[in-house]
């Protein structure tokens, strides 16, 4: 079933998706609602038709004045035309408008899961069964309340100002402040979506606020003025989001044109902040009674007391680091004297302070806004002149009230909470801050499961009385107070209300926490016992490894020594071998020289035979040669023809040649022998 919470949420992410479309105008954004409510009618619709049509579709309630403006618009961009105060549609122009059915439907689908995201977390964490309408309008609520309060005038189209009064219970809020923490980290696709939503929420406030065509202008000579608590915040004292968070919205505003400062008085309340912070780390600890978010933080960040009155010695410094003028309050004058005593009635009933001192601090801030304005302001907050920036909606409210009844003129309030101004100045650029918005819903979830103030002491009473009973030993008091599962505890278990902090409610968180201690005791035991038996089995697999690489070892050692045996042998055959061979070389040499020589001598006989027959046979008598001799002449005068040519040309002589020839025919020898031996 459609709930009116079901189609909000989904309208506003769609007015996100318009805007990331179009970006033309603030009232562009609802021109796709329009066009939806002309195309469905049968014929002219006018603006209170098309309200209603819008209202019981989306759940958006949009003045008739801006569905007159619309009309115009759609005119303008020829989707039909007007007549007699109604708008005419024209079909055949409508196949480019946005499906918005298409849209409603991949949002609600989102948004779905989202939901049925916090049903089951609600069930399982905290035992608290939501049904999915009371979970869509915690969501709701959560947007309205939490990332922007104006949202309110969405819903019921009052006009900027109105606050209606919260819907959800205390402790559906911190439900669902609980989901949220829990839902950026482990379900980004849902966080996603809800920020979609808030951006939605933001845009869509625009039509609802004074003069919004001039959202887009500059700061024209106006001062915004930053009270101690948002100073917290952006000098980084309240976590790393909160700080995120405001130093987006100094940025945003510098941007803008506007001025930035901060009253004297506001600086010396942050100093008194961190020099009590201080007091209590000297004394032992941040856990002292009135705690606060910067005495969380420090604690955290493990700040000792000498670190904080650094910091607290160079507060003017830091402060001027932010971009931040340090003032003094304008003097009172006659004319623009209020009625301070009646302020401060009204301020102390409406508003829980925890110290006069900071009571007067805002008094202060409220009529020195009022004097530096002259005791009159425009409508436009552009052009207000001063401001007050404050993270106390009480204060916003009463200040607002006050002075719009009692004193002055302002038409824009002196103060404005923070959350009120970042919308503002985010609605003149949002490209130019993406993560503003989610980094306020960071800072606002992580702020309320936060134990602070009346909680905490409630909470320090009740362990002091444990303590004196004798019902806890000293190390139970120490795990209470110092213990961040205790402090959860207590958040969870009293979802931020103080009158739920009762002695079988601590007695129930200690419980708890020792619970919380034997199971995490058990469980880094188990792991440890795991983590032993892995280590036991890894030096077994080291030992077998080892054992293997020791055998592999002695392998390797003994094929080394046959290795080495098999060379030595080796070297003794080729030793004999080579011996041998030498022998068989040396016989062979030997007979080779020996046959050699004689051949030597042979021929060189034979040569000097044939030179002396050459040269003394003409003189020899026929009857002494013999018969063969006649015919052995030619020949043996050409061949000492042939010699006597070989000597003239080449030098040498028969002996050297024959010495040649006895060396060649040596060595054909020798290697004919040494092969006959078997070398």
């Amino acid at each position: 079933m459609m709930t009116t919470s079901n189609s909000l949420l989904a309208s506003l992410a769609i007015i996100k998706s318009n805007w990331d479309y179009s970006q033309e105008s603030y009232v562009d954004n609802f021109l796709p609602f329009f066009l939806d409510a002309a195309k469905g009618a049968s014929g002219p619709i006018t603006p209170a038709e098309a309200k209603l049509h819008i209202r019981e579709r989306f759940g958006i309630d949009v003045p008739e004045g801006v569905l007159t403006t619309l009309s115009r618009r759609a005119a303008h961009k020829q989707y039909g035309r007007r007549e007699n105060g109604s708008f005419i549609a024209d079909p055949t122009k409508f196949d480019d408008i946005r499906d918005l059915n298409r849209q409603k439907a991949d949002y609600l689908r989102k948004q779905s899961a989202l939901v049925n995201e916090l049903v089951t977390y609600a069930a399982n964490r905290f035992r608290r069964i939501f049904s999915v309408e009371d979970a869509e309008d915690a969501l709701l609520n959560y947007i309205e309340e939490h990332s922007v309060p104006i949202l309110g005038s969405v819903m019921k189209g009052a006009p900027y100002g109105s606050r209606p009064a919260p819907r959800s219970s205390p402790d559906t809020e911190y439900i669902v402040n609980s989901f949220i923490s829990d839902v950026v980290s482990s379900m980004p696709a849902s966080f996603e979506h809800l920020e979609t939503v808030v951006k939605g929420s933001m845009l869509a406030v625009s039509l609802y606020l004074p003069n919004n065509s001039e959202l887009g202008k500059r700061f024209d000579r106006t001062t915004l003025y930053f009270d101690a608590p948002v100073l917290l915040k952006a000098l980084g004292y309240e976590g790393e989001d909160a700080k995120a968070a405001a130093q987006d919205l100094l940025a945003l505003s510098r941007a803008a044109g506007a001025e930035l400062a901060c009253f004297t008085h506001s600086v010396s309340e942050v100093r008194g902040i961190l020099d009590r912070s201080a007091a209590k780390a000297l004394q032992g600890g941040f856990h002292g009674s009135h705690r606060r978010a910067t005495d969380a933080y420090f604690a955290s960040e493990g700040f000792s007391g000498s670190d904080i009155l650094l910091l607290s010695q160079r507060l003017e410094e830091d402060v001027a680091a932010l971009g931040l003028t340090i003032r003094e309050r304008p003097s009172p004058t006659a004319e623009l004297t209020v009625d301070e005593l009646a302020l401060e009635e009204v301020m102390d009933a409406s508003i829980t302070y925890s110290s006069r001192d900071t009571l007067l601090n805002d008094l202060d801030s409220l009529t020195a806004v009022h004097r530096l304005r002259g005791g009159r302001s425009s409508s436009r907050l552009e052009t207000c002149r001063a401001l007050l920036v404050t993270t106390n909606g009480g204060l916003a409210r009463v200040g607002r009230l006050f002075f719009a009844r009692e004193e002055g003129d302002h038409g824009w309030p002196p103060v404005l909470t923070d959350h009120h101004l970042a919308t503002l100045v985010w609605l003149k650029k949002p490209q130019a801050a993406p993560t503003l918005p989610r980094r306020q819903i960071l800072a606002d979830c992580f702020a309320a499961l936060e134990p602070g103030g009346r909680i905490w002491d409630r909470y320090l009473e009740e362990i002091d009385r444990l303590g004196r009973r004798g019902k806890a030993s000293e190390n139970d008091l120490m795990l209470l107070r110092y213990s961040t599962e205790a402090q959860r505890s207590l958040m969870d278990r009293t979802m931020g209300d103080a009158d739920q902090v009762t002695a079988a409610t601590v007695a129930e968180i200690l419980d708890k926490v020792r619970a919380n201690i034997l199971a995490t005791t058990e469980r880094e035991r188990d792991i440890a016992s795991q983590a032993a038996s892995k280590t036991q089995a890894a030096l077994e697999n080291v030992e077998e490894s080892l054992r293997e690489s020791e055998w592999s070892l002695a392998s390797e050692h003994a094929a080394k020594l046959a290795a080495e045996d098999r060379s030595t042998t080796l070297e003794a055959r080729v030793v004999a071998l080579e011996s041998k061979a030498e022998t068989l070389r040396k016989a062979a040499s030997a007979k080779a020289k020996r046959h050699a020589a004689v051949t030597y001598w042979v021929v060189l006989g034979f040569c000097g035979v044939v030179l002396l027959y050459a040269a003394f046979a003409t003189f020899l008598p026929d009857g002494i040669m013999p018969g063969w001799g006649k015919p052995a002449m030619p020949f043996c005068l050409a061949f000492a023809g042939i010699g006597g040519f070989a000597t003239l040309m080449w030098g040498g002589s028969i002996k050297g040649t024959a010495g040649r020839f006895r060396r060649t025919h040596e060595n054909y020898l020798e290697g004919r022998y040494l092969r006959a031996l078997g070398g």
